[in-house]
């Protein structure tokens, strides 16, 4: 039975019209009786040269049988002298709507579990039920716009076509992921040019609001979407190791953010990662539409180049030199952070990975007491969980009203 269902799913556009027999679609029996007339046989003789009984070549020939071996199938289809392939149409298109409807459940259930992990989903609280499959797909269909749940990989170049070749979890969020921040920038659709001119000279002024918690970081995004840089904000999701990610979307560069480690200085080094692929990678990421930081880089851009020009961006080495020895003396350290125009959390951030990295200890909890509550910068930037929204367009329609001021 289950090689005859992956034939079902193979030719399920069969169930459209077919003119492809003699100018006519003949049915499975009357082929069968053309058999029996061409060669001069009986439906008995032709019992014994299939090797069938009876009762299961009349379920065939009739549709009665609830369940049919698939040897059966290929063994009938030679004898009609028809490929496997264009029996199996024949076949499906004559079976009674309740078995049609069974098939293209199952085929819909199949592409739903082959495409989606609803396992972390449901943890992600995108979905609220694992096994109402009439839910899921409507729950999809709505939040990204489809007409139809094969959308989802027939539209979008960046998401695999359907295939039964099993695909990890964490390949499926990842994929998610990427299909979400695209229609949010779809929909979005800045109007705004990008200006690489206008990015360079914007690039020297966003260091001083990383000091700003409350409001910094999206007075950055919004001087960035007037240059035609567009960011977003989206949760990371288990099983995935996105930190940051840039798009090329009709022809202009986006930027997703995550909160993959729930801290303020990474969100502040991620968009200066980021945007150092628009300046510098855009041409190579306009060839696959995105660039996932944290994820295998299909195109090898330099990630280290990107995190040198983070690094020495927000707080370049030479300032650490002279600070660090005065790392456990909170005013100093703040004082020198506000010379420096940046956020005291930087600083312990940058020192706390150079420790972990040269192999003197694990900092990283010392000076979490200096780092300001990520939720605040992450509720400037959207209200609430965007994978929470009924659809797509609900969450770009608030960020046009409150953070990009359309």
């Amino acid at each position: 039975m289950g090689l005859y269902y992956d034939f079902i799913l193979d030719f399920y556009d069969v169930l459209k019209p077919i003119d492809k027999f003699n100018g006519a679609l003949k049915s499975i029996n009357e082929l069968f009786n053309e058999r029996l007339e061409k060669y001069g046989l009986t439906q008995n003789q032709a019992e014994k040269i299939l090797g069938v009984q009876t009762r299961t070549l009349e379920g065939i020939l009739n549709k009665s049988a609830v369940r049919v071996d698939a040897l059966n199938l290929f063994k009938l289809s030679q004898f009609l002298g028809l490929q496997i392939s264009d029996f199996i149409m024949l076949y499906v298109a004559e079976l009674p709507a309740e078995m049609i409807k069974d098939i293209t459940d199952a085929r819909r259930n199949t592409f739903i579990v082959s495409n989606f992990d609803i396992a972390t989903l449901k943890k992600a609280r995108f979905l609220t039920n694992r096994n109402d499959f009439d839910e899921i797909e409507d729950r999809i269909k709505r939040f990204f716009g489809l007409a139809s749940i094969y959308e989802y990989g027939e539209k979008n170049k960046y998401i695999p076509a359907f295939s039964r070749t099993k695909r990890s979890p964490h390949i499926l969020m990842r994929e998610f992921w990427v299909a979400s921040a695209i229609a949010q920038f779809e929909a979005i659709n800045n109007p705004n040019e990008y200006n690489r001119d206008g990015l360079l000279d914007l690039m020297p002024k966003i260091r001083p609001y990383t000091m700003n918690v409350e409001r910094g970081l999206k007075v950055v995004i919004q001087a960035l979407y007037r240059v035609g840089v567009t960011v977003i904000y989206q949760p990371h999701l288990t099983t995935t190791h996105v930190r940051g990610a840039t798009f090329v979307v009709k022809n202009k560069p986006c930027i997703a953010l995550t909160d993959l480690n729930k801290n303020y200085p990474t969100i502040w080094f991620a968009l200066l990662h980021e945007l150092h692929h628009v300046l510098y990678d855009f041409e190579d990421i306009e060839k696959q539409t995105y660039h996932l930081t944290g994820e295998a880089d299909l195109f090898l851009l330099n990630e280290q180049e990107a995190n040198d020009f983070a690094r020495n961006y927000l707080f370049a080495p030479e300032r650490s030199k002279f600070i660090f020895p005065h790392i456990g003396n909170h005013f100093i350290v703040s004082q020198y952070a506000r010379e420096a125009q940046v956020h005291p959390s930087i600083i312990y951030s940058f020192y706390s990975y150079d420790m972990e990295k040269s192999g003197k200890g694990n900092y990283w909890g010392r000076f979490k007491d200096h780092y300001p509550d990520v939720s605040i910068i992450i509720k400037e930037m959207q209200d609430g969980n965007p994978f929470e929204y009924e659809a797509v367009q609900e969450s770009v329609q608030y960020l046009k009203e409150n953070v990009y001021n359309i």
